[in-house]
């Protein structure tokens, strides 16, 4: 039924094409031959260790190139990376996919990727072709291809039977009406697997569990938007009538829902198919100064769309998310506060409810000085729901971040100064008694970083100074490090050539054994001739502990790299 609904679509279109392809045709004879362009890179890499296993070779080359080929304006990319211990070479055109348009007419080719609403085709990759088509404020779409090859054993794997897949086709049509700002639209998808496409492997395919499957999703999307979009009103909604095993026999047993029986007239529902749903609203109304958003969403447990790699089911949530500007857009702020739940068919053991917050605060309190600060709060609370339950494995936790960053600024047309300093804290707070032990206990973190620069304009030169102080405190581990960085970078001949230096010590401790790290980099960067570039680096690092053992060795390691880019 979809399928002739697609063909008779095409078909109708095909006079219009006509016109469309014409005016590519010309596009393309106008357009030069043959053209290529890209970038090719050739580097040389050195390496050497002390005191530990080298972790690469002590020379190794690379050289990597990404050039497209044009053919009367269609781009062919291809992309190569040879090296001493690795050779790969990549042509996409083997994915290649073209989307030409005209007007108010779009056609798909190839490997294409759509997205017709969250629930049933969001942007799931498929071979194959489609068109879209948006004359005035209808709105219409539809695809047909193949969202999965193919794929049987694994030579390299030990479990060779967990990689098998079967060959999946789809389609999928969307009709609707509207602009941008306002629409509504009907979607419906289906796809299915081929169980003749692993003929060869059946045995064990059956034998590992993996049955081809089929998927029917019906949806809506719409958007509606009142006095002059001030007040917006969302919502998506999807039922998907999943079959995990089409071999198995048609549904004739009274004893199944009523809902999945009364599908039996419309499509195969099987002893294996399973209804869900999803649906999302929201309502937000903006002004030139404040917005808020309130947002209901909730996804059936098992909940899933062959036109879609991942979605988060079984959920319920309600969200409020605030945002305002003031004092002429010098302090923003924006939030979110949201409660959700899990468990909507009291089926689990135990259920869990989650409370998730965070707000964000901008302030420009003058044109030298500003703050920005952030706070997040994430709780999870499990409620038991059968004695078997052990309290030991129930979840009860609170996790909670701040940051704060003042920053200060002095310009000045020969000499400019930046201050910026930054905490960040955080906490993981375990609030089951019978899971506050030795292994489960709180966890605090802190990280402050002060950062001073100090840019010389007219002579193109920098220099910084950056320190650092890091603790983090468990009831298994105490570890924390304090560290001086100073470096400086210096240009020439309008960024031609350019040079930057830096090295850094740290002090670390670590359940109470110290030990020191010294860094060092130095790279440099010299363009010529326009599409020439030279650059040169080198790291450096020295682990040097109080007390060396084989976990913690005393090592030092050095890396350089030479390399050559050419842009064409």
């Amino acid at each position: 039924m979809y399928r002739k609904l697609l063909l008779l679509t095409c078909a109708s279109l095909f006079c219009l094409w006509g016109g469309v392809y014409a005016q590519q045709v010309e596009q393309m004879l106008h357009a030069k031959p043959v053209t290529i362009s890209g970038n090719i890179s050739l580097t040389s890499i050195f390496y050497k260790a002390d005191g530990i296993p080298d972790r690469y070779l002590p020379f190794n080359y690379v050289i990597t190139g990404s050039p497209v080929l044009s053919l009367y304006g269609m781009q062919i990319p291809v992309s190569f990376v040879i090296g001493k211990q690795q050779s790969s070479f990549n042509q996409p055109f083997n994915q290649f996919g073209l989307s030409p348009s005209y007007k108010w007419v779009t056609v798909h080719a190839g490997y294409r990727n759509l997205t017709f609403s969250p629930y049933t085709l969001a942007g799931h990759t498929f071979l194959g072709g489609g068109v879209e088509l948006n004359p005035g404020k209808f709105r219409f779409a539809a695809m047909y291809g193949q969202l999965n090859k193919a794929t049987a054993l694994d030579t390299t794997q030990s479990l060779y039977f967990s990689n098998f897949t079967y060959k999946r086709t789809g389609m999928a049509v969307r009709i609707g009406y509207g602009t941008e700002s306002s629409f509504f639209d009907l979607i419906a998808l289906k796809a299915k697997d081929d169980p003749n496409s692993l003929r060869q492997y059946k045995g064990l395919a059956d034998s590992s569990g993996i049955t081809p499957a089929e998927n029917t999703v019906t949806g809506y999307n719409f958007r509606m938007s009142f006095w002059r979009q001030h007040l917006i009103f969302e919502s998506n909604g999807a039922l998907s009538l999943y079959t995990n095993n089409i071999n198995s026999p048609l549904i004739q047993d009274s004893s199944y829902e009523k809902d999945v029986k009364k599908l039996a007239d419309l499509v195969h529902v099987r002893t294996s198919s399973e209804l869900f749903s999803a649906v999302d609203a929201a309502i937000r109304w903006k002004s030139k100064l404040f917005s808020v958003k309130l947002q209901y969403r909730r996804v059936d447990p098992g909940f899933q769309s062959m036109g879609a790699y991942f979605l988060n089911n079984d959920l319920e949530n309600y969200t409020i998310a605030p945002a305002f500007t003031a004092w002429k857009r010098r302090i923003r702020f924006s939030g979110s506060l949201g409660l959700q739940r899990d468990d909507l068919t009291s089926s689990k053991r135990a259920k869990a409810s989650k409370v998730i917050g965070s707000a964000n605060l901008s302030a420009d309190l003058s044109q030298r000085f500003g703050i920005d600060g952030s706070y997040s709060n994430y709780s999870v609370n499990q409620t038991v729901k059968t004695i078997r339950f052990a309290d030991s494995l129930k979840v009860v936790q609170s996790s909670t971040q701040i940051s704060v960053t003042p920053r200060y600024m002095i310009p000045g047309a020969v000499l400019s100064h930046s201050f910026i300093f930054s905490a960040n804290l955080s906490q993981a707070k375990e609030l089951n008694p019978g899971r506050a032990d030795s292994l489960n206990g709180d966890i605090n973190t802190g990280n402050y970083l002060f950062t001073y620069q100090a840019n010389l304009v007219p002579s193109q030169a920098s220099l910084f100074l950056s320190l650092n102080h890091t603790k983090m405190k468990s009831p298994v581990l105490s570890d924390g490090n304090d560290g001086v960085t100073l470096g400086g970078s210096k240009s020439w001949w309008k960024n031609k050539l350019v040079f930057s230096l830096s090295g850094g010590y740290l002090l670390s401790k670590r359940n109470g054994e110290k030990g020191t790290i010294l860094t060092g980099s130095l790279q440099g960067r010299y363009n010529f001739y326009g599409r020439h570039q030279l650059r040169i680096t080198g790291f450096y690092t020295g682990n040097t502990p109080d007390h060396p053992t084989t976990v913690y060795p005393k090592y030092s390691e050095s890396r350089g790299e030479i390399s050559y880019g050419l842009s064409f």
